[in-house]
């Protein structure tokens, strides 16, 4: 019997599956079978999967790799989703009539997608869902079963949805990897550091993106000018972070060190790291429509607009010829009715509706 499932087959989820295996568990990586060309068939072809970089080295053979997903999950102790924030729906759905009261779920990254996929769920599920700041590893597939992490595992912030389950989402999550407990699931997920980085540099750099398939951001994109952005985004999200009363976590120091190439060596992986590969990339597309456009709806609604942040998702919504205000994730799309941190906090420690507000003649 496997330990843990993972789902997804992307860079992320392949990684992970690998180190969880090389560290001794047992493990099942689920992926939609339509999706298998990414990655899993190389994998099978190799009979597992390589791991290189500056993370886990070795040859991981999974327990089992499989496009059933009620196999995939059966009796493990945990399921570790790794998918873009626009598979999150179906998936939940898929996973509503497979769990059960013993189950625990965290998301990498997270995005938000604990509060739609206990939405899904229903009130009368007893099933942990949660989510960690930004992805557990910096990491991509190359091709042929060969993976690289551009360092190794941090011990990540984690919460659940609603955040009173955060204690049996840490115990459970804690067996195999270490974490530090967060506020909930928004001090986790705006502290993902995708929403200040990406936009801004891929945007900045959207010639170089797209007449180069190679394009590496950290080794390619990066300037004084562009980590200006990244720090007028930054500091747009500082204001919120304080308002609200969560941790707020620094990005773009390290985007500082990585423009000084005659130093920190170490880092050099990370540089190499590919992508954006076009303006269609998660990079642009996930990042506009899900945390960035989040941010952009909670500084609005507690008094504190991102004015950089919203101009970036405009940029890109025109770059794309898509409107990214209409497809983004709103705040009534996560359930929340609240107007004042207070509110919002309480909804996200409960998981309750205010309804004596929404009585009231609140809106969304």
């Amino acid at each position: 019997m496997a330990q843990i499932a993972v789902l997804g087959g992307g860079g992320t989820g392949c990684y992970i599956a690998a180190d969880l295996k090389l560290r001794g568990y047992s493990v099942n990586l689920y992926e939609e079978k339509k999706y298998w060309h990414e990655n899993i068939d190389a994998i099978q072809a190799r009979g597992g999967i390589e791991l290189t970089g500056s993370g886990a080295t070795g040859f991981a053979r999974l327990d089992k790799i499989t496009d059933n997903l009620a196999e995939a999950v059966e009796d493990v102790e945990l399921i570790i989703v790794s998918m873009v924030a626009w598979r999150h729906e179906k998936l939940a759905k898929d996973l509503k009539p497979l769990v059960t009261d013993d189950t625990v779920i965290i998301l990498s990254a997270g995005n938000f997608g604990s509060i739609r996929f206990k939405r899904i769920f229903g009130e009368q599920s007893k099933a942990v869902v949660g989510e960690t700041m930004g992805n557990m590893f910096s990491c991509r597939m190359l091709g042929n079963g060969v993976g690289i992490a551009a360092g190794p595992y941090r011990a990540k912030m984690a919460a659940a949805f609603p955040a009173r389950d955060n204690g049996k989402l840490i115990e459970r999550y804690s067996k195999f990897y270490p974490c530090v407990e967060a506020k909930n699931v928004f001090e986790t997920a705006l502290n993902a550091p995708n929403i200040v980085i990406h936009l801004a540099g891929s945007l900045l750099n959207t010639c170089g993106v797209e007449r180069n398939p190679e394009f590496a951001l950290y080794r390619d994109g990066l300037s004084e000018g562009v980590i200006n952005c990244q720090k007028a985004v930054e500091a747009e999200k500082a204001k919120i972070m304080d308002v609200m009363g969560y941790k707020m976590v620094i990005h773009t120091d390290h985007m500082e060190r990585l423009i000084q190439y005659d130093k920190f060596p170490e880092l050099d992986c990370f540089r190499s790291l590919a992508g954006p590969s076009s303006t269609q990339h998660r990079y642009v597309r996930e990042d506009a429509t899900t945390g960035d456009s989040i941010l952009v709806c909670l500084g609005e609604r507690i008094g504190a607009p991102a004015l950089t942040l919203t101009a970036l998702i405009r940029v890109a919504g025109a770059v794309n010829r898509e409107d990214y205000f209409k497809q983004g994730l709103t705040l009534a799309d996560l359930g929340i009715t609240g107007r004042t941190p207070e509110e919002i906090n309480t909804y996200l420690y409960t998981g309750e509706k205010d309804y004596e507000y929404t009585q009231k003649g609140g809106q969304q």
